[in-house]
């Protein structure tokens, strides 16, 4: 009677599985067309990416049962802190590019065919990746940094790569570089005239004040320290907590900041500014529209934008130069790539692209 009674437990067991199984496969075949909104989001969907990495995933009806839906929310938990699809998805709808560290963490995961997880491919047995989609998907991948993130002068072996060396330069207006130039050493910026960027920023110091904390206008101490200028330019956001989206957007925040420079509004700066018949003679040459607000921050950008280190002997090493690295530095990068630190430190900064929070 007992073995009767296993016997049949088990085959229920086997049974429902197999059921699931067949269920989920219909239920994978089925949602592709309907999710999908190009070819790499149909290879991302068909292989079940979307499930545990993004917050948009169509899941099957026993995502709501009770245990399945415990153990599929902690699986999408911890999916999504370690890579969320959304931002790929976006640029992908958009045509734009997708952010870098996106990239390095698809190319990881497929070149050293980590995912889907043995525990994801025990109820979907059709969720290996192919080799076919799997190279397609890496393809696509070294596509997106030649077509968003290498620059003219990035040598042909390292066209598509996850490092890329720091360009030697970024295209810029001359002009407007050298009208930065000024502006950015400018105190007038600020409220009483005594700070100006280059106050927090010192260019011969590394691009910082050196200081725990900035100092402002009346020597008020601001809440953090200033960072570095220098190759902000391929920074993903700007300032420590990313609120700028980009070098123009960070420009105007310092003048307006009550502890930092401590402008009250763009009129009151440029009241001051035209006061200066050679400034604005400068300003009317670049700019049709002469000094504003908007011009100013796009002229201390574009200045910005040279500020950029080169020719270091890391980017002389990605370059071909054997010899650019002591045998110690090589052991290093060796270790940087074993231990797998180029899935969140890519591009020409080695910059960890994700936004953390550090408490």
């Amino acid at each position: 009677m007992i073995k009767k009674i296993i016997l049949g437990c088990a085959v229920t067991a086997v049974v429902g599985y197999l059921g699931t199984v067949g269920y989920v496969y219909h239920y994978d075949q089925q949602r592709n067309p309907v999710v999908a909104s190009n070819q790499i989001d149909t290879l991302l969907t068909r292989n079940g990416c979307d499930y545990c990495h993004s917050n948009s995933a169509q899941l099957p009806f026993y995502a709501e049962l009770p245990i399945a839906k415990q153990i599929m929310a902690q699986d999408i938990l911890s999916g999504n802190q370690h890579f969320n699809l959304d931002a790929t998805r976006t640029a992908l709808q958009q045509k734009t590019a997708v952010p870098e560290v996106d990239l390095a963490k698809l190319e990881a995961v497929l070149q050293n065919q980590e995912m889907p997880p043995p525990l994801y491919k025990m109820v979907h047995w059709a969720g290996n990746v192919s080799d076919g989609d799997r190279n397609e998907l890496l393809s696509w991948v070294r596509q997106q940094r030649e077509q968003f993130y290498t620059l003219p002068d990035t040598p042909a072996e390292l066209r598509g790569a996850a490092l890329q060396p720091v360009p030697s330069s970024l295209p810029t207006d001359p002009q407007k570089v050298a009208l930065g130039f000024r502006l950015f050493h400018d105190p007038r910026l600020s409220k009483d005239n005594s700070i100006s960027c280059a106050h927090c920023h010192k260019l011969g110091e590394g691009g910082v004040d050196g200081r725990v904390s900035s100092l402002g206008v009346g020597d008020q101490v601001g809440p953090i320290n200033a960072p570095t200028v220098f190759n902000a330019a391929f920074n993903m956001a700007q300032f420590w907590d990313g609120r700028a989206a980009d070098l123009q957007a960070q420009a105007g925040g310092p003048p307006m900041n009550p502890i930092e420079m401590a402008s009250e509004s763009w009129d009151e700066i440029i009241a001051k500014l035209d006061q200066d018949a050679l400034l604005k003679a400068d300003f009317r040459r670049v700019y049709a529209n002469g000094v504003t607000g908007d011009n100013i921050t796009d002229a201390i950008a574009e200045f910005e934008k040279t500020l950029i280190t080169p020719d270091s002997p890391f980017d002389r090493y990605l370059k071909g130069d054997s010899d650019a690295l002591t045998a110690q530095q090589k052991h290093g990068y060796q270790l940087f790539q074993q231990n797998k630190c180029g899935t969140c430190h890519t591009g020409s900064t080695l910059g960890a692209s994700p936004m953390r929070s550090w408490g």
